[in-house]
């Protein structure tokens, strides 16, 4: 991770994404970039803006920018600042798309606050329609974090990584190692075991039963294997403490969200895609329900991990497969 993109409007709930930026600008060496769309006003958003009104917006979210750069340089990060004009996901998606960004981050809610909708209108667009590896903050959610001494990063106390044994959902957990090194946390490794899938047109037999419980059983144990085996690997080529939890259920964004509250979760780092993976969709459904009803900061990574530059420092060559594809990856 080299490049992260920092989406900023004038609100005290979009500001408070940028110690989660901070904090992983300086574990992954990264630089800042924050990004101001001065948004039109009136109806016609073809029309030119005033150059008075224009030059007022700009002074004003300079002096705001210069005050918020000030901030993240005191934290050792190199950043920098950019105003665009115009709608602000359009405008954002097109900045992402022309510049070299590794993972943009926003709050979930900004300038019009908190409504009955999980996520504003511009974090609902870029969620679905940008390539760009996605850090979501809910709104209000930086209560719930500890800070380190110096006030300038946060604590990570736990991660949760879901994984459903495809190699997009592993690649999260090159993220999450480089993530919980630099922390000292925990590294939990989740798996939600889906529906048996049995044709049911009427209540099942004795056999149909019987064949239910078989392929749960199996489910079960394959899971079983699969995670321990993950966990193995992970303590053998690091330090981090690894815990695994395997869920027999079937909703697997609810099941996902009772994981984050039961075990005291402060980060998810998942990827947007899973083993059902729907190619022309930026993110798949089970981690968009989960996006909108999760209240901690998610990581939501994009595209396949061989299409990525490796620009870890960790030997990740024992957490491969020669099934899968490497883990070697890094936003």
């Amino acid at each position: 991770m080299q490049h992260i993109l920092v989406c900023l409007d004038f609100s005290e709930l979009s500001k408070q994404v940028i110690p989660f930026a901070v904090t992983l600008a300086r574990g992954f060496g990264a630089r800042i970039t924050i990004l101001h769309v001065l948004e039109k006003s009136d109806l016609d958003f073809n029309a030119p803006m005033d150059c008075f009104e224009w030059e007022m917006q700009k002074h004003e979210a300079t002096r705001y920018l210069n005050t918020i750069q000030s901030e993240i340089r005191n934290c050792d990060v190199l950043v920098s600042a950019e105003i665009i004009e115009g709608q602000p996901a359009e405008q954002i998606h097109h900045w992402i798309n022309t510049h070299d960004i590794d993972l943009t981050v926003l709050c979930s809610h900004g300038t019009n606050g908190q409504t009955q909708w999980p996520l504003a209108s511009t974090a609902q667009k870029l969620i679905s329609g940008t390539s760009s590896a996605i850090l979501l903050i809910p709104a209000k959610s930086l209560a719930t974090h500890k800070r380190h001494d110096n006030n300038s990063t946060l604590f990570f106390r736990r991660l949760l990584v879901p994984l459903d044994g495809s190699s997009w959902a592993e690649s999260a957990l090159a993220y999450a190692v480089n993530i919980a090194n630099y922390q000292h946390c925990e590294m939990v490794l989740a798996h939600v075991i889906p529906e048996s899938g049995i044709t049911q047109m009427e209540p099942l037999n004795s056999e149909g039963l019987a064949l239910a419980e078989n392929i749960r059983e199996y489910n079960w144990n394959v899971a079983s294997h699969y995670l321990d085996k993950i966990e193995s690997r992970l303590k053998s080529t690091t330090d981090i403490p690894v815990k695994t939890s395997l869920i027999n259920n079937h909703g697997v964004a609810d099941e996902l969200i009772n994981i984050v509250d039961a075990q005291a979760i402060d980060m998810v780092i998942m990827s947007a895609h899973g083993s059902s993976n729907h190619q022309g969709q930026y993110c798949g459904k089970t981690a968009l329900d989960f996006l909108e009803n999760c209240h901690v900061p998610v990581m939501l990574l994009r595209g396949n991990i061989s299409e990525r530059k490796s620009v870890d420092k960790l030997d990740y060559s024992l957490l491969e497969s020669s099934s899968r594809l490497p883990l070697q990856a890094a936003l």
